[in-house]
């Protein structure tokens, strides 16, 4: 019928996730950073690429800035697929896309590309997820925040949706991806050398040894 959603088959399916992948390539905060100062962000503060860094370093407005940018990155195009007539997991897969295109080029940890995702794949979610989050900002536990925060929303998916339980799996394949992000460490971190250092990189998202 005229006006019905193209299906998606999985050449589109393929094409979107590879242009989120690209997108999120792109390294919102080294750019912020350069425009702002013309300095290289791996030079300030802890070296990261992310949203923490950039207020660190820089102040608070930039890093809103940055923040809004990374986010943007999942959020866009997993919110353009599913008004084209992608279902929820469509959109939680180019959400991620975009995810692991700012793990694996930006060489970030990917929350602020998952906090994007995370809106377009629930709104209503996310919405009950940024408390634990503004809780762990006003304490300065940020790094404890978004690991909670994570954790959580595949719950919260469950408690809102309770006839619908695999709007979940989305939720829950994106906070494996930023844990695993996490685990992992910045890059040429080795990996970790005990439970104790990898629980650290879980809950503290530092590159301890």
């Amino acid at each position: 019928m005229p006006g019905e959603p193209r299906p998606w088959g999985a050449p589109r399916t393929l094409a979107w996730a590879a242009a989120a992948f690209a997108g999120g390539g792109i390294p919102s905060g080294r750019l912020v950073t350069r425009a702002l100062t013309g300095m290289s962000l791996s030079d300030l503060g802890d070296g990261k690429p992310g949203t923490s860094n950039v207020r660190r370093s820089l102040g608070l407005r930039p890093a809103i800035v940055v923040l809004a940018l990374d986010a943007g990155k999942a959020y866009w195009p997993a919110q353009a697929a599913q008004m084209t007539g992608a279902n929820d997991s469509l959109v939680a897969a180019i959400g991620i896309s975009a995810m692991l295109g700012h793990i694996s080029v930006v060489q970030g940890r990917g929350a602020a590309c998952a906090l994007g995702a995370a809106y377009a794949m629930d709104p209503w979610m996310m919405t009950i997820g940024w408390f634990p989050l503004a809780v762990g900002g006003l304490v300065h536990r940020h790094a404890e925040s978004v690991a909670v925060t994570a954790a959580l929303l595949p719950l919260i998916s469950l408690a809102l949706h309770r006839g619908r339980p695999a709007r979940a799996l989305g939720p829950l394949a994106m906070i494996l991806v930023l844990f695993a992000a996490r685990l992992k460490g910045s890059a040429g971190a080795p990996l970790p050398s005990s439970s104790g250092v990898a629980w650290r990189r879980l809950w503290l998202d530092r590159d301890e040894r």
